[in-house]
């Protein structure tokens, strides 16, 4: 009733130990943490990617957002710190105009003798520099013919390169294929060899005709005397014909007074309709089976004097009245299937021993004075295999039949068979010895009723004269039927001899086809030889062509290589003189704009300072009153009433450290730009889940990075605790797989355990395979497939496994034997004996309501009989006999099978 998983536990629990047991359920344990951690992983995960990808929606939007409030910032400080760039810009130019006043005068004067040389040098320069210009032009001129004769040169080059690589190709694939011609050559060659030694192994074409028209000749006069034969075998049919005629008569006769087993067959139906439909079944189906199988005994035992029939009825139970005797278990199994389990029909089979155990114990000649006329054995008569079964099973060999006198001498009798059974007339007689009472005889009498079943009788002695006619004409039958076992042997020795010949004859004709074919196959290989020896290319003349165009190639490719050489050369000292120029130009160039620079400069400073000399009082009150005005609106920009900066702004105006008004404007344009550009889509609620999203998503990736930790932490366990218990669970599973399979082979049967595996260590179990029946698979033991018995003796074997590899000091097994059939629960039980008597197993109890008789018992068991019930008296002293209660319980069971 246990599940796999439920099976292995208990043995873990039993043989491996709870050290086994506990890495298991640990395995469970862990294997579910995992599962339970793994889930939350993922759903963790899973959140975790939402939230990354809403916040990575949100992101530009926010990045946007916090972009204008930079430009917007900037922008505002930027407009704060202009006026007081713009106001110090003028002051110092005010401060520049007051303290330079007389520098200026001064000024005026030297720029105006300084102009003079400065015109002359410029003009020499700039004559220098077109000179330059126009060497350079030239150079580069000559520089652009070299290079071009270089790119022509280097294409005449690679053009020759390509050619050799061209005829090397070419030679190549001539050599490929004169090693393929040589290499079919080679090959049809060997195969024309070996069909000539083919051919040479073959006969000669006209032999093989000779022998065809001699085999044809013996073949005709094999088919004369066949036809002869024939007429024989007819002829001695006839005769068989006529004597199964007679045969049929006979058999009609013995039929007719045989007619009492139809009275057997009736009463049978009448009474045990079941056993009578299996009857009727077999007597049709008796053809699937391969031994021997006899209908119940009530119908094939028969007692020649009917006064008789009583003492096999009394001795014979009900259930094996009415069981078939089978020779073959398989056959057992088989008319079982069919009949009890398929057609529900309520039937008894057993199986008679292949031992003939007939010796008798008893001398009869001691038994002869005292009335006994004989034994049971030899007042019935029955098919020997049922007779094995009544010896093995009822001891009829040994069951004298007395006479009324034997009655007046039973004490007599009684020193002669101190145990066992015998009868007289009226009496049945169950003698034993008594254990406690120094082997007293304890005798139990019953009265023999008459027969009802068994007193139906045959003439056998009409029956025998039948029969010995029928074996007359049997013998004579089996003579003719060898007549024409001879005639039909010389008739198959001469179609055998005709079959040869013919088989001669095919393999002729084979021959000279196959002869023919081989001839045909080298004609056709000898002329594609010559046909390919013909096509053959001169690899020798091939390769000094190509050679002879290679060597040409290369020796103008050599020229081509010193010319681009020498022109590489050339334009090395052309690119030298222009890189040259080049510089010399660079040079006077900055020479000339270094020149009109300071011209112009000087220029400009000389009229700068004539115009700020003339107008430099002017100025000097505008820029007084302009620098006045700019500092009022710096002041008035940045809310301000004194004339200094207070550090506030002076730190804000460090994040932005140009002091050009114009970088300035132009950094404030690019902000406002910036600015007006952005397009911000964000709003202040969008900013703070933004917000609190990361600090989310920042929680729930530590989060999973922990889980990740452990789940690699609990794979590192379950790995280890499978490693530890794994090995020992396969060795344990294979050490008992063993066993099984060694108990079910004994039985004639085949079982194996197996480890059934699954990724859930909760799902692992033991599975029970076990095939009863040769017609069937091996099949999972379950409660719906197997019938009871089956599983009982599955379950025993199983627990019986188990014992050498335990260390529980003892097992209790109750009622497994219930279920089975005697033949199993006999081996069972002797398996079951053998395996717990071994030397340092634990000790074995079973409990069970009965035991076989004649089982093998040994010095290491005992046997402990329970007496308890209502009727036992708890004071009950030495005068309750254990014997007289089991004899007393055996005539009660021997009165009911009377009445039944």
């Amino acid at each position: 009733k246990m599940s796999p998983s439920q099976l292995l536990e208990s043995t873990e629990r039993a043989v491996g130990g709870q050290n086994l047991l506990d890495m298991h359920l640990k395995l469970i344990t862990l294997k579910n943490e995992e599962k339970t951690l793994k889930n939350a992983q993922g759903s963790k995960e899973e959140y975790l990617n939402k939230l990354m990808k809403r916040n990575e929606y949100l992101k530009d939007i926010v990045n946007k957002h916090e972009e204008r409030n930079n430009h917007l910032k900037k922008i505002e400080v930027l407009e704060l710190k202009r006026p007081w760039l713009v106001y110090e810009h003028e002051r110092l130019e005010f401060q520049k105009l007051k303290n330079g006043k007389a520098e200026l005068a001064s000024k005026v004067d030297v720029l105006r003798n300084a102009a003079q040389p400065l015109e002359i040098a410029l003009e020499q320069k700039k004559n220098a520099q077109v000179e330059v210009e126009s060497l350079i032009k030239d150079v580069t001129n000559e520089l652009n013919k070299v290079s071009s004769s270089i790119k022509g040169t280097e294409q005449q080059l690679s053009s020759g390169k390509e050619r050799i690589d061209e005829l090397m190709v070419g030679f190549k694939s001539k050599v490929n294929e004169a090693e393929t011609k040589l290499a079919k050559i080679t090959q049809l060659t060997n195969e024309v060899n070996a069909y000539q030694q083919e051919m040479e192994a073959l006969p000669e074409t006209s032999d093989l005709k000779s022998r065809r028209e001699a085999i044809t000749t013996e073949t005709r006069n094999i088919a004369k005397e066949l036809g002869k034969l024939e007429s024989a075998i007819n002829e001695l049919n006839i005769e068989e014909q006529a004597r199964q005629s007679k045969k049929r008569t006979m058999s009609s006769q013995i039929q007719k007074l045989n007619d009492i087993n139809n009275q057997k067959l009736e009463n049978l139906r009448r009474f045990e309709k079941d056993t009578y439909n299996a009857v009727q079944w077999l007597r049709s189906n008796r053809g699937q089976f391969q031994g021997e199988i006899l209908e119940p005994f009530q119908l094939i035992i028969n007692v020649p004097n009917p006064s008789n029939a009583k003492y096999i009825e009394s001795i014979i139970s009900r259930n094996d009245r009415k069981a078939f005797i089978f020779e073959r278990a398989d056959d057992l199994n088989t008319f079982m299937r069919q009949l009890r389990d398929k057609q529900k029909l309520n039937i008894n089979a057993v199986l008679a021993p292949k031992e003939d155990s007939s010796q008798r114990s008893l001398d009869f000649e001691k038994l002869r004075p005292l009335g006994f006329v004989g034994f049971l054995s030899d007042l019935i008569e029955c098919p020997p295999l049922a007779k094995r079964y009544l010896y093995r099973y009822y001891r009829i060999h040994n069951v004298p039949i007395g006479s009324a006198a034997t009655d007046k001498m039973a004490d007599r009798v009684n020193k002669i068979i101190p145990s066992g059974l015998y009868f007289t007339p009226s009496y049945r007689y169950q003698n034993s010895k008594s254990r406690y009472h120094g082997g007293d005889i304890i005798s139990s009498i019953s009265q023999v009723r008459e027969s009802r079943i068994f007193n139906f009788t045959v003439d056998t002695r009409k029956i025998q004269d039948f029969k010995s006619q029928l074996e007359r004409l049997n013998g004579e039958s089996l003579e003719a039927n060898d007549r024409l076992n001879e005639v039909k042997r010389h008739q198959q020795e001469l179609r055998t001899k005709d079959n040869g010949f013919r088989e001669q004859k095919q393999v002729i004709v084979q021959q000279i086809r196959h002869r023919d074919t081989i001839e045909d196959k080298i004609r056709a290989r000898t002329q594609k030889i010559n046909e390919l020896k013909n096509s053959s290319i001169d690899l020798e003349e091939e390769k000094a062509k190509c050679d002879q165009k290679t060597k040409q190639i290369l020796q103008k490719c050599m020229g081509l290589q010193k010319k681009i050489y020498m022109l590489y050369l050339e334009s090395e000292t052309k690119n030298n003189l222009k890189n040259e120029n080049m510089i010399r130009k660079i040079e006077v160039s900055f020479e000339v704009s270094e020149a009109e620079e300071q011209l112009q400069s000087s220029t400009q400073e000389l009229q700068s300072a004539e115009e700020m000399l003339n107008n430099h009082a002017d100025i000097i009150r505008r820029q007084r009153a302009k620098a006045a005005e700019l500092l009022e609106e710096a002041k008035r920009v940045c809310g301000l009433t004194t004339n200094s900066l207070p550090n506030k702004y002076k730190s804000m105006f460090k994040r932005y450290p140009t002091n050009n008004v114009n970088d300035l404007d132009q950094q404030l344009n690019e902000a406002k730009a910036l600015a007006e550009c952005s397009n911000d889509l964000a709003n202040p609620q969008m900013i703070t889940e933004y917000n609190d999203r990361k600090k989310e998503i920042e929680t729930y990736t530590k989060e999973v990075e922990v889980n990740q930790d452990k789940l690699k932490d609990l794979e590192s366990q379950i790995h280890t605790v499978r490693e530890s218990w794994y090995g020992p669970i396969t060795e344990i599973i294979e050490k008992i797989n063993t066993k099984f399979r060694s108990f079910f082979v004994k039985l004639q049967c085949a079982g194996e355990i197996l480890l059934s595996e699954h990724e859930d260590y909760d799902k692992w179990g033991v599975d029970i395979r076990v095939q009863f029946r040769n017609s069937d698979d091996m099949k999972r033991l379950t409660s719906s497939y197997q019938s009871g018995g089956e599983k009982s003796v599955s379950t025993i074997l199983y627990l019986l496994s188990l014992q050498g590899l335990t260390d529980c000091p003892f097992r209790v097994v109750d009622e497994i034997n219930q279920g089975m059939d005697p033949k199993n629960e006999r081996k069972v039980f002797e398996m079951m004996a053998a395996a717990a008597t071994v030397q340092g197993t634990s000790q074995y109890f079973l409990i069970t309501p009965k035991l076989l008789p004649d089982l093998r018992y040994n010095e290491k068991m005992n046997i402990l009989s329970i007496f308890n019930g209502l009727q036992i008296d708890n004071n009950a002293n030495e005068s309750f006999v254990v014997e007289n209660v089991i004899e007393q319980a055996r005539f009660r069971n021997s009165q009911s099978q009377i009445m039944v």
